[in-house]
């Protein structure tokens, strides 16, 4: 069973998401790959606003 902090977890994943799906037809990611980076940003950042996630999770890796 998901624990509150879990669901408001959850939450921020799908409302980060949805502002990256322009970004993830574009790249070719699917679902589960898009769902472990917002994942990933958010426990990464968890006082950042979402526009600052969602600018993380846009910034390409190396």
């Amino acid at each position: 069973m998901l624990d509150e902090d879990d669901i408001r977890h959850e939450i921020v994943v799908q409302r980060l998401m949805l502002r990256l799906q322009s970004d993830r037809r574009t790249l070719k990611l699917d679902y589960a790959m898009i769902h472990h980076i917002v994942s990933r940003v958010i426990r990464d950042m968890p006082l950042c606003c979402d526009d600052e996630r969602v600018a993380e999770g846009r910034a390409p890796v190396g």
